[in-house]
Order: C-alpha cells, then sequence, then structure tokens
C-alpha cells in the first residue's frame, strides 16, 4: 500500500506552498502571493523548477541553488506546520486514521508513501499530524521528479522490506489525476480519493481500479483490496 500525503491522508491548509513561496524571496528574491501554478500530484523539484519559470527564471536553478532553495523550504516547513499546527488547521482527513489503524494490524499488508514530498518534508508533515508511526518505507520527490519513477522506487522499497515473501499486488491511493496516471504507469492499481480539490467527475474520466468519496468505511477499502488478490 502506497499512500499520497497532501490531500488523501491530510489536509495543512497550504502550509507546504508558504513554505514554498517563503525560500523563493529568500533565496531567489521573488515575491509570490497567489498560486501561479497548480501543484497537484507533482514533485517538489517540479513545482521548484515550474515556479522559476513562471518568472523567466529557469536559468537560476543549478545545483548550489536548488541545495539553498530546499535548505530554506525545509526550515520554513517546519515553521509553517508547528504554526498550522498551533491554529488547529492540521486535519487527518475522513477514513484515514481508522484506514491506516485496521491496515496495520493485517499482516500480509505492508504500508508506505508515494508522495512528491521531499522525503524530509514528508516525515516534518506526518510528524506534526503525528501519522509517522504507520509507514515504514516510500518513495519521495527527492528520490526522482518523475511520479512513475519514484512510484516504482516506493513499490521496489516494499518489496525489498518483506522479502523474502512475494508481492502480490501493488496498490496507490491518491487524489489527483496524476496520482492514477502514473500509479497505473507504475503497475499499480490506484484507489482515488475525491476532495476539494478534484471530485468525482474530475478523477472518473482516468479510470481509476476505484473511486471513492473518502476513505470510509475503512472495511469496503480493504475489501476491494482483498478481492484484487484472489
Amino acid at each position: 500500500m502506497l499512500f499520497d500525503l497532501d490531500g488523501t491522508l491530510i489536509s495543512t491548509r497550504g502550509a507546504g506552498m508558504r513554505a514554498f513561496y517563503r525560500a523563493l524571496r529568500s533565496v531567489f528574491d521573488l515575491s509570490v502571493d497567489r498560486e501561479v501554478i497548480r501543484p497537484d500530484g507533482k514533485t517538489d523539484p517540479m513545482i521548484a523548477k515550474e515556479m522559476l519559470a513562471y518568472f523567466d527564471l529557469a536559468n537560476r536553478w543549478c545545483e548550489e541553488t536548488r541545495e539553498a532553495f530546499f535548505s530554506s523550504y525545509l526550515g520554513c516547513l517546519e515553521e509553517e506546520m508547528r504554526w498550522a499546527r498551533e491554529q488547529g488547521l492540521i486535519r487527518i482527513l475522513p477514513g484515514v486514521s481508522a484506514l491506516l489503524e485496521m491496515l496495520s494490524r493485517q499482516p500480509d499488508f505492508c504500508m508506505g508513501l508515494v508522495t512528491g514530498n521531499l522525503e524530509k518534508g514528508a516525515r516534518i508533515k506526518l510528524e506534526t499530524a503525528e501519522l509517522i508511526r504507520y509507514f515504514r518505507f516510500g518513495g519521495y520527490g527527492s528520490d526522482s521528479e518523475d511520479r512513475t519513477m519514484l512510484t516504482r522506487i516506493g513499490i521496489r522499497r516494499g518489496a525489498q522490506l518483506i522479502a523474502p515473501a512475494t508481492v502480490e499486488a501493488s496498490f496507490v491511493i491518491g487524489d489527483t489525476p496524476l496520482d492514477i496516471l502514473h500509479g497505473h504507469a507504475a503497475g499499480a492499481a490506484v484507489i482515488a480519493v475525491a476532495g476539494a480539490r478534484y471530485r468525482r467527475k474530475d478523477l472518473a474520466p482516468h479510470n481509476p481500479d476505484l473511486l471513492v468519496c473518502d476513505l470510509t468505511p475503512a472495511e469496503s477499502i480493504v475489501r476491494f483490496m482483498r478481492s484484487g488478490l484472489s
């Protein structure tokens, strides 16, 4: 099981993008006060490069500025997540806690992440939401800018973790069309969760294996996955 993070497990009310904007100001002297690109389903490196391209600064992206930018971003993210928690803005999405708890008790399921977040960024978010204990591996934006590739990396890490047992099936749970596209491209079945940004009508044309409004009840999600193994 590979879970997307933002919009699937938790809502941070924009903490990640606020951290991005602060890092852009710190490293590139760019002031951004509105959404200039759609970040949904993209990796952190891709988001950063698209933002710079929007402001005609793509030539400023190099190893040195990349390192400086993500160092600034991760520091800002810790601050933004701490503030969001203090303000009561961090929300675990419907059905998530029950599903994670149920899957954690299933000996034949292994849970990981598939997210465009940098690995450290993902950990900051999950630690703040107190969900980190459920996840033993993952594929991250720090592994690859390509979402299909990082999904494959996540599947491979999960397979290595449970070896010598055989992986019978891989599942991706996400909330955007890109989660569906790249999950299928990586060879996984995809459960799409409609949310605030993408509704059922937006996700259905991309042919997820299961389309739900949220992850309740947990029993029905587990039943679907088990049906795919039989």
